[in-house]
């Protein structure tokens, strides 16, 4: 797999990000290398790395987060999207409402998507072991983060955010 070092997403990252999409896709192209294992999460662990630190960038940028809370260990992407999240429960990290107006409600709801499924259901232990991703997987979701990620490159760009 390569990707287009020209393509908006990937401008909009900073070094360190791009060292972590680096380290994905150099696992990916060891594939003959790693036939042999069982699950292929650890592949989707760097871009969602990249990921996460692509949204708490286009938060800040947006003037959605404060320095203090972007530059903070406390805010938590999956809280700040989630949609789920009862009225009670809001409070100044909950961004999905600011992320549907900025973006319309289809694109929020794709980062959320995306975050639940490439990073939560990747990252958490659940005990019926269903979460081992074959080889296929695992790129799938790498190409799910590159799309949303490029959704929201294109429209900010459009934008001129």
């Amino acid at each position: 797999m390569e990707i287009q070092k020209d393509a908006l997403w990937y401008q909009y990252l900073d070094e360190c990000q791009k060292g972590l999409v680096d380290v994905s896709l150099g696992l990916i192209n060891k594939q003959e290398q790693l036939s042999d294992l069982q699950d292929f999460s650890f592949i989707v662990f760097s871009m969602a790395k990249t990921y996460e630190g692509f949204l708490k960038k286009v938060f800040f940028d947006l003037e959605l987060i404060s320095k203090q809370t972007y530059e903070g260990r406390r805010f938590r992407i999956g809280r700040a999207l989630n949609p789920d999240i009862r009225n009670h429960q809001r409070d100044e990290d909950w961004l999905f409402d600011d992320v549907a107006r900025r973006f319309g409600e289809p694109l929020a709801r794709q980062l959320w998507d995306t975050w639940l499924i490439c990073r939560n259901h990747v990252f958490h232990y659940f005990n019926d072991c269903k979460q081992a991703l074959s080889f296929a997987e695992a790129v799938k979701r790498i190409e799910m983060m590159i799309d949303s990620m490029q959704s929201v490159a294109e429209e900010i760009s459009s934008k001129n955010y």
